[in-house]
């Protein structure tokens, strides 16, 4: 059932599916964004929406608004593409502005096709490749209506060097953005989890991620809970205990809003396990649709020694980590200990977190009620 079931939204998540920002009657997609030194990938390429060896995938930082540091990281030039479609305002032009300087228009690209397939009254592309600029640095995306120009998207990046510890990003593998080699959750108190063990702090977790959408008519809006464990003994002992974080979200579409959550109050260095459970799932509409959520695989190298995953079907979840950007990703995640490693008074295998209840806020994305995160595939 659940084989037949994830074959009939696969082609409707197929069309939809990239780094989405949302607002009312407005979309900003995002096909591709990456850090590169080809200063025009649009002519050296022929896929210029994915990104290549060497070269840093920032999809979800871009939906998500913030790409955070990108000091010494030795690139000179930030490439997006994608679209914007609008049901409110026929909008002559899209540019873009670093910070308070001068708007340059003439990013948009027609092509009056897209609208109709992307179900958006008005709708066009935009390309660029920018110049990483120095300091603190915000892009904003403008359209032009009449002789008026707004705001429609920001993407905010710091590039100077820190004075204290900056979390950055540390991924399990590469996002596959293919729905059917995905993890799917569809009943309610189905769950999937990874045991990892990490050499420094962890400061948020993110995901990107396929959902029902009630406004596209593919199911009911969902929730789940987002836990982290700390290890003990084995998963059964583990996860019996209480976490140490838990987190509720709820979802209204595809990355909508972004599943991205920074921690007011760090997790030290340890293994954990990470639970991701669907629950609060209800049967709607004439074909009573059910809610369901999907995370795409990790591709590429994925460690089997750091990363342990439980109830995915052989299929290894993109997963992002917060942490500190002096520790590079290979070194960021540790080989996990045996199980019965736990110390022998009991204790957790990773420090004491404390009794203080653990606070979050979402990234500026979620505030704004801009949603995101991360595929490298185009939508049409």
């Amino acid at each position: 059932m659940k084989k037949l079931f994830a074959a009939i939204v696969v082609l409707a998540m197929l069309v939809s599916m990239c780094a989405v920002v949302s607002y009312a009657n407005t979309h900003f997609q995002i096909d591709g964004a990456y850090l590169t030194n080809d200063s025009d990938p649009v002519l050296s390429r022929s896929q210029p929406w994915v990104p290549v060896e060497g070269e840093k995938d920032v999809a979800a930082g871009s939906a998500a608004g913030d790409l955070g540091s990108i000091y010494g990281l030795g690139f000179s030039y930030f490439h997006i593409q994608g679209w914007w479609g609008d049901d409110d305002d026929d909008y002559t032009d899209i540019g873009y502005q670093f910070n308070d300087g001068e708007i340059t228009w003439g990013q948009i690209q027609v092509q009056p096709e897209l609208a109709a397939a992307a179900g958006f009254k008005y709708c066009a592309r935009y390309n660029v490749t920018l110049p990483i600029q120095e300091g603190s640095v915000d892009v904003k995306f403008y359209k032009m209506v009449g002789d008026k120009a707004s705001v429609i998207h920001t993407i905010s990046y710091v590039n100077e060097e820190p004075t204290g510890t900056v979390f950055e990003r540390k991924s399990i593998g590469n996002n596959d953005a293919s729905p059917a080699n995905a993890v799917w959750l569809n009943e309610d108190g189905e769950y999937f989890a990874v045991k990892f063990t990490t050499t420094g702090e962890i400061g948020g977790v993110e995901f990107s991620y396929w959902a029902s959408n009630p406004d596209t008519g593919t199911g009911p809006r969902g929730s789940v809970k987002i836990e982290f464990y700390a290890f003990d003994t084995n998963a059964d002992t583990t996860l019996s205990k209480a976490p140490v974080y838990a987190q509720n979200f709820d979802w209204i579409g595809d990355n909508n809003p972004a599943l991205s959550f920074q921690f007011e109050d760090k997790l030290a260095a340890g293994t954990y396990i990470l639970q991701v459970t669907i629950f609060g799932e209800t049967a709607t509409g004439v074909d009573k649709e059910t809610a369901y959520i999907v995370f795409p695989d990790a591709v590429g190298d994925v460690d089997d020694s750091k990363f342990e995953f439980i109830n995915t079907n052989d299929h290894n979840v993109n997963i992002t980590l917060f942490g500190a950007d002096n520790i590079s990703n290979d070194a960021y995640f540790a080989a996990n200990p045996a199980d019965g490693a736990a110390p022998s008074d009991g204790t957790p295998a990773t420090p004491d977190t404390g009794d203080s209840v653990m606070v979050i806020f979402a990234l500026v994305a979620v505030l704004a009620l801009a949603a995101t995160v991360v595929l490298k595939k185009r939508s049409f």
